[in-house]
């Protein structure tokens, strides 16, 4: 590990050592390995602190208590957000250049988590919160440059705003943003997807634009929040607290507002429909409040997710229809980023209209959601063959011999010549020659990590090879198999007996949701690279090996399956000579 560990960060220096310097001049190849080691770094460090994070809260008596409001039932600790600050901290303050800007967005980001933590701990009153939001916003204004000055087709073209104008406006947007993805943060794994999803479409605009600092950023704080959904993906084990979505809430804005403003190529309106759903939850169920003569910031049950639920979703459904709604605006966002102001701005009531009319119409009928029906229904069919276990046998069968059969197959295809890629699978042969000696509990371990970085490297590479070079019928069945494999992973998660096999979550879901959406970005470079196919395969093979691991009685990696990644490590360490 020593030796790898050696290569891995001699590469990545001398990589940061030019990006820290002259960003611009940062290729595309040292981005990626920039990009990958900052998501890689602000995960760890995420879900490494969390529960020392976690035992702080419980000193600080940083707890949420269930109440009618709540949907939980049990006392949460609020201390994810104090992890994730420090999980996106550390790749920011060590790899982007210490420019006003960045030094702006510390400062700030540090006064928006201290007011979060203190609310977290003695409940603020609201205008404790508001000082503490609007203080972060005039520092990132005034030490970090970012001002609301063009407002596009609202004015006449080359308007500019004076400042006296700008900053007001600039800080009322911040702490508005803020505060929507503050108020929209209410069920496990909600307020955290959502950014996730945020930040992946604002790093791809950074990419667009070349602006890499925007990019190390929105990967850090991304990086931070899978991190943290591990434990806040339902059933949560613990809860952000406002110190998190007041975070996210912070950076996310404040990155938009740099992007809009800065690049011509970006409608100034675009932040309106990325930030779409917290903006438009907060400003319907606060125009409610105030129409019943009530404080905009007294709490009620009017939330998206909360009339979802009273609709009569279940928890993880209402999660999953918002994490659709923000997939779909995402991709417009990155669709017609350069579209028409005005156009955009219509899109955005557009999408405002029907989802408000949605819900009218529902609440308006009357009609609730009948799951027990289909449940029943559904129970009542797969029942008879989960007790005889004919089905599951043969369905797991495939699986047992499919996912070592697909590997081979795709580990048969030559590799292209690369460094990184060879001092990899160099590193990972030592350490799958040492573990094979020396502990089979270590093999375990590594044959999976080796698993999960090689699987869609190898896809990649076989569909490239096949597409180029054999006909339409074998290709056809080749990828018939991936679906065979695919429902054969469904019958065995539905009819399996094991209480503790692998269980799916929303998390789950929103991996599938961030794989689709990446595959399917716009981008002239992976044109014709099929890659919406590629990441399809890639998951459902991870889902086969979670199926696998959960249904074996050793809960160990097939010895086949480590035996292929042996010889990819191998193919991986000579393709360089």
């Amino acid at each position: 590990m020593t030796l790898f560990t050696t290569f891995y960060w001699t590469i990545n220096f001398q990589i940061i050592f030019k990006y820290y310097h002259r960003p611009e001049n940062l290729n595309i190849k040292d981005a990626h390995m920039l990009f990958l080691t900052t998501l890689l770094i602000s995960i760890i460090i995420t879900i490494a602190i969390m529960p020392y994070s976690r035992e702080l809260a419980v000193k600080l008596q940083a707890m949420d208590k269930p109440n009618h409001r709540k949907v939980h039932e049990q006392v949460m600790p609020r201390c994810g957000g104090m992890a994730m600050t420090v999980g996106a901290f550390v790749p920011i303050m060590l790899w982007a250049p210490q420019t006003p800007f960045v030094r702006g967005l510390l400062i700030g980001a540090l006064i928006i988590v201290f007011f979060g933590v203190a609310d977290d701990v003695k409940n603020l009153r609201p205008n404790l919160k508001l000082l503490g939001q609007a203080m972060a916003a005039l520092v990132i204004t005034l030490v970090g440059g970012i001002k609301i000055s063009d407002l596009g087709g609202f004015l006449a073209p080359g308007t500019i705003l004076p400042d006296w104008v700008a900053i007001p406006l600039t800080i009322f947007v911040i702490v508005g943003v803020t505060n929507a993805t503050n108020l929209s943060d209410g069920l496990d794994g909600l307020a955290g997807g959502m950014a996730l999803l945020i930040f992946l479409c604002i790093g791809y605009l950074g990419v667009l634009e070349k602006d890499w600092v925007t990019v190390v950023i929105a990967i850090a704080v991304g990086g931070s929040v899978l991190g943290f959904l591990r434990f806040n993906s339902y059933p949560a084990q613990l809860f952000m607290g406002d110190a998190g979505s007041q975070f996210l809430g912070f950076v996310a804005v404040v990155l938009l507002v740099k992007l809009s403003q800065l690049s011509a190529a970006i409608s100034v309106f675009l932040p309106l429909i990325i930030l779409g759903i917290p903006i438009l939850d907060t400003l319907t169920v606060m125009i409610k409040r105030l129409a019943a003569g009530r404080s905009p910031f007294s709490a009620d049950r009017n939330h998206f997710h909360h009339q979802l639920m009273a609709i009569g979703f279940y928890h993880t459904e209402a999660v999953l229809i918002i994490y659709f709604t923000q997939s779909l605006l995402v991709l417009f966002a990155v669709g017609y980023h350069g579209t028409n102001d005005w156009i955009v701005l219509l899109a955005y009531l557009l999408f405002a209209c029907t989802v408000l009319g949605v819900f009218h119409i529902f609440h308006k009928s009357g009609h609730h959601i009948n799951h027990d029906g289909f449940l029943n229904a559904t129970k009542a069919w797969f029942d008879p063959f989960k007790d005889r276990g004919q089905i599951i046998k043969f369905s797991f069968g495939i699986v047992k011999l499919g996912v070592p059969l697909l590997l081979l197959f795709n580990a048969m295809f030559p590799t292209p010549r690369d460094t990184y890629f060879s001092i990899l699978s160099g590193s990972f042969l030592i350490l799958l020659l040492l573990a094979w000696l020396l502990d089979k509990k270590i093999l375990n371990r590594v044959s999976k990590i080796a698993l999960y970085l090689f699987t869609p490297f190898l896809i990649f590479n076989c569909d490239q090879s096949l597409y180029s070079s054999i006909g339409v019928i074998f290709i056809t069945i080749y990828n018939f198999l991936y679906l065979l494999l695919l429902v054969s992973v469904f019958l065995t998660m539905k009819l399996t007996r094991r209480s503790n096999g692998f269980k799916s979550s929303t998390l789950d879901f929103l991996v599938i949701f961030v794989i689709i959406l990446i595959s399917n970005l716009p981008d002239v470079a992976l044109k014709g690279y099929l890659l919406g196919l590629v990441a399809v395969k890639t998951v459902i093979l991870y889902y086969s090996f979670e199926v696998l691991v959960g249904e074996s009685r050793r809960k160990s990696i097939n010895l086949s399956i480590s035996a292929i990644v042996l010889i990819l490590s191998v193919k991986g360490m000579i393709s360089i000579f």
